[in-house]
C-alpha cells in the first residue's frame, strides 16, 4: 500500500505553542505508523488547515489578532511541493479577530474563512494558480447567548459547505445559532441568507462544527460548551436526537472539540478537551440516529483535532498540551485502540492530503 501524506496545523508561540509553522508528516496505512514529520513551512499560528480538492494547495488561518498593523488575521494560500514542502503564494487578511476555520467549495473557487474574537465570516476568489485576493465579502454576526463567560457576543466558529446542495452553513458559538447560505456565484456577494431558517441549538449550547453522513442525509452538530452532538435532518434543520460526548459520572471541566463520521458513513467520532478523550457512536438507522460504542482515552491531552485516514482504518489525533500525534487503529465495530505515539509541538489540526503531485 502506497503512503499517505498529510498536514499538521499548531499553534507558535505567539499563542504559547512550542510550534514554529506547519508540518509535513508521511503515514503507512498498512502499519499504522506515522513518519517523517518535518517542519514544511514557518508561519504564525495556523491553526486550521483546509487542503484544496485538487490536492496541489494548502490553506491555512493564521490566528491573531494583529496582521500588518491591523486588527485582524491573516489567511495563507500554499503550493504543495514534490517533497512536501510548502511554497507560500499569497497572505491576506482575514478582516476578522482570531480566524480559526477555512472552509473550501468543491470546484476550488472560494474559500470562506470564520473569525472567532469578533464574529466574521469573509470570503475570498481563489485564484487559477491556487493564491487568494483580498476578502471579496464579509459578514459580521450579531447577538449573544446565555453564558456570559464564553457567549457576550458572536463567535463565528466554523463554515461548511454542502456538497450535495448550493448551501453553506455557519456555525456561531456566541448565538447558539447555524445559520443557512445559499452560494451564488453570478454575484460579488457570493454568500446570501437562504429561504431556510437559521437552527438554534440548545441554550447554551455553543455549536463548534458540523459533520455530514456520505452515506444518508444526516448532519452532526458538535456543541462545544455542553459536549453535546445533535443529530439534525435537513432542510430546514429539525432536530432527531441529542447525545451526549462524555461518560455518566464526568463531573469536570470539558470542552468538545472535533466531529467527523468515519468514511463509510457507519460511525461518528468527536473529541473531549478536559475528559482528553474521543467518544465513538454507531450510526443505528436511515436517519442517522446515534447510540453509544465507547470512549477511549485520547493518548495525551487537549485532542484539539483527530481525522481518520481516508480508508477508515486508522485514526490520528492532535493532542494540544501534551505535544504529540496519537494513531488509533479502528476495527470493525468502531472502536479504537491506540497503536503508536509521535512527539508534534502543540498540534491542533491534522488533515491528509490525496497525494503531493
Amino acid at each position: 500500500m502506497e503512503k499517505i501524506s498529510g498536514f499538521i496545523g499548531t499553534y507558535t508561540r505567539e499563542k504559547n505553542g512550542r510550534a514554529e509553522g506547519i508540518y509535513f508528516f508521511s503515514f503507512d496505512p498498512e502499519r499504522g505508523a506515522v513518519e517523517d514529520i518535518r517542519l514544511a513551512a514557518e508561519a504564525v499560528n495556523p491553526s486550521w488547515l483546509c487542503l484544496g480538492p485538487s490536492g496541489k494547495y494548502l490553506y491555512s488561518v493564521n490566528e491573531t489578532g494583529s496582521f500588518n498593523g491591523e486588527d485582524s488575521g491573516a489567511v495563507s494560500a500554499y503550493k504543495i511541493r514534490k517533497d512536501g514542502g510548502l511554497e507560500l503564494i499569497s497572505q491576506k487578511k482575514s478582516r476578522g479577530i482570531a480566524p480559526c476555520h477555512l472552509a473550501i467549495d468543491g470546484r476550488e473557487t472560494l474559500l470562506i474563512c470564520s473569525n472567532y474574537s469578533d464574529g466574521v465570516l469573509s470570503v475570498f476568489r481563489v485564484l487559477k494558480d491556487g493564491g487568494i485576493d483580498e476578502a471579496c465579502q464579509v459578514i459580521k454576526f450579531s447577538g449573544k447567548g446565555p453564558n456570559p463567560s464564553r457567549q457576550n457576543g458572536p463567535h463565528a466558529h466554523s463554515f461548511w459547505f454542502d456538497k450535495k446542495y448550493s448551501r453553506g452553513f455557519a456555525c456561531d458559538l456566541g448565538t447558539d445559532r447555524v445559520m443557512c447560505y445559499d452560494i451564488d456565484r453570478n454575484n460579488a456577494a457570493y454568500l446570501k441568507p437562504s429561504g431556510v431558517p437559521c437552527y438554534e441549538s440548545s441554550s447554551g449550547a455553543g455549536p463548534r462544527h458540523l459533520a455530514f453522513n456520505p452515506a444518508c442525509e444526516a448532519v452532526y452538530l458538535l456543541n462545544e460548551i455542553n459536549s453535546t452532538i445533535e443529530v439534525l435532518k435537513p432542510y430546514p434543520f429539525e432536530k432527531i436526537q441529542t447525545v451526549p460526548t462524555l461518560p455518566g459520572g464526568f463531573r469536570g471541566n470539558n470542552t468538545a472539540a472535533a466531529i467527523r463520521t468515519s468514511p463509510d458513513g457507519n460511525f461518528v467520532y468527536a473529541s473531549n478537551r478536559g475528559h482528553d478523550s474521543i467518544a465513538v457512536f454507531r450510526v443505528r438507522d436511515k436517519e442517522g440516529s446515534l447510540e453509544p460504542v465507547t470512549v477511549t482515552e485520547s493518548g495525551g491531552a487537549a485532542p484539539r483535532d483527530f481525522n481518520p485516514d481516508p480508508a477508515g482504518n486508522f485514526l490520528l489525533a492532535a493532542n494540544q498540551d501534551s505535544d504529540n500525534l496519537a494513531v488509533f487503529r479502528v476495527d470493525k465495530n468502531g472502536r479504537i485502540e491506540k497503536t503508536g505515539e509521535y512527539p508534534t509541538p502543540s498540534p491542533v489540526c491534522v488533515v491528509f492530503s490525496p497525494a503531493v503531485p
